[in-house]
């Protein structure tokens, strides 16, 4: 499992034998939606209860999720989970930020065996291609973004830069909605 910008995945509370405040009903309530969006001051678990929400997807509930709320009401698939934490992503050129883009996906698709590639672009068309062909071989998959706003604010004195990541998450997002 990869690690997540506040060094702590969900997996490391479980395999330590750490305590954990069970926060599975919350997250219960929160993914019976097809969109969620939910924000928290800096420092607060919103990264891993993001690494959460992917460990009950990828796994399932054995064995990371024995003694929780949820283990005995989770009766969902499995799917392969496509993290995207904008801070891994460059806020300084665009260009570099869609190239990273463009390897994470790739590396999703490599990651999870998939038959097919994606074709360089800006982070919508690559996301836009992305859905086609996962829809082409049914496949349904779960997206989580963090640290969704990190080139906006690391852009905000470059006004020039600024509208650039602007427009291309704007257009992102419309992806994800559909709506593009």
């Amino acid at each position: 499992m990869r690690d997540i910008s506040s060094g702590e995945s969900f997996t490391d509370f479980y395999e330590d034998n750490s305590i954990y405040i069970d926060k599975t009903k919350e997250i219960y309530s929160l993914i019976k939606y097809k969109r969620a969006f939910f924000s928290r001051p800096r420092r607060f678990g919103k990264s891993t209860v993001l690494d959460t929400i992917a460990t009950l997807f990828e796994n399932g509930i054995d064995p990371y999720f024995k003694d929780t709320w949820i283990y005995d009401k989770w009766t969902e698939n499995t799917y392969p989970v496509l993290r995207l934490n904008f801070l891994e992503f460059s806020n300084n050129n665009f260009d570099k930020f869609c190239n990273d883009f463009y390897k994470t996906l790739n590396l999703f698709i490599e990651d999870n065996n998939f038959d097919f590639e994606i074709d360089y672009g800006e982070p919508y068309q690559c996301l836009k291609i992305l859905f086609a062909r996962l829809r082409s071989i049914e496949q349904k998959i779960v997206i989580l973004i963090d640290e969704y706003d990190c080139q906006l604010t690391a852009n905000i004195n470059n006004p020039e830069l600024y509208n650039k990541f602007q427009e291309t998450i704007r257009n992102f997002y419309a992806v994800i909605k559909g709506k593009k």
